[in-house]
């Protein structure tokens, strides 16, 4: 599948990704797939963070079209990806295998019912395939969010998402690791955004491995935490 003109687009798939190509070999002709039973024009973008495994050849040869990221982190990957879409709805979705792209034609499916659809681990019906340790990490993470910002929302740390391009347009969020996405959510909801959880099933990563790091990790998801709650203190939509 060839990526289709910008005007003629109805759906973007973002994928941030470094090192994946083997995953990648074994997503984009799933997703493909997928996209043509959906029967809708859409454009695959990688947003490539310096790949040395050869991931951007590998993704240009499957039809999509690659982003070199210019910011770091995860964060600046999704920023790239946002500003070089361009259809009305985008989907976010992981490089490693744990997003199943046929889960795409659910989201697609709910479009009209929110501004903001995460696929959820942890809500009725949802579910993970994780070690012990990382479930207790999520589900710690998440909780701290959900209580400090009163957020009625059960997975935040999903990054398989639909949003429609009103949502991110000229969003310029300061997180640039894997927070982008609490400060992401968190900045739609004081605007106003419609946001809706729908259950699916987390599958453990391909190949290689996680690119997050533990310390790195606790310390951006810390920082974004007291700024939005200093954020939702001071929004007129909280008073």
């Amino acid at each position: 599948m060839q990526n289709p003109a910008p005007a003629e687009v109805e759906l973007s798939i973002v994928i941030p990704a470094w090192n994946e190509r083997s995953n990648l070999e074994i997503l984009l002709p799933e997703l493909h797939e997928a996209v043509c039973q959906l029967d809708v024009s859409a454009e695959i973008i990688i947003v490539d963070g310096g790949s040395v495994d050869g991931t951007a050849a590998s993704a240009g040869a499957f039809g999509a079209r690659v982003i070199p990221q210019t910011e770091r982190g995860y964060g600046g990957a999704l920023l790239a990806g946002f500003e070089n879409s361009h259809a009305p709805y985008i989907v976010t979705m992981d490089a490693d295998l744990s997003h199943p792209p046929r889960f795409v034609e659910e989201l697609w499916s709910r479009r009209q019912q929110a501004d903001v659809l995460i696929a959820s681990r942890y809500v009725p019906e949802g579910s993970a395939d994780m070690r012990t340790s990382r479930r207790v990490l999520s589900r710690v993470l998440n909780g701290a969010f959900r209580w400090m910002l009163a957020l009625p929302f059960h997975d935040m740390s999903s990054g398989f998402r639909m949003y429609r391009r009103d949502v991110v347009a000229g969003l310029r969020p300061a997180a640039r690791d894997f927070d982008v996405l609490q400060e992401i959510l968190m900045r739609a909801y004081l605007n106003g955004a419609r946001i809706q959880e729908v259950p699916f099933h987390y599958r453990p990563r391909g190949a290689g491995r996680s690119h997050a790091r533990l310390i790195q990790f606790g310390r951006s998801y810390l920082r974004t935490l007291l700024r939005m709650r200093k954020l939702s203190a001071e929004s007129p939509a909280r008073r």
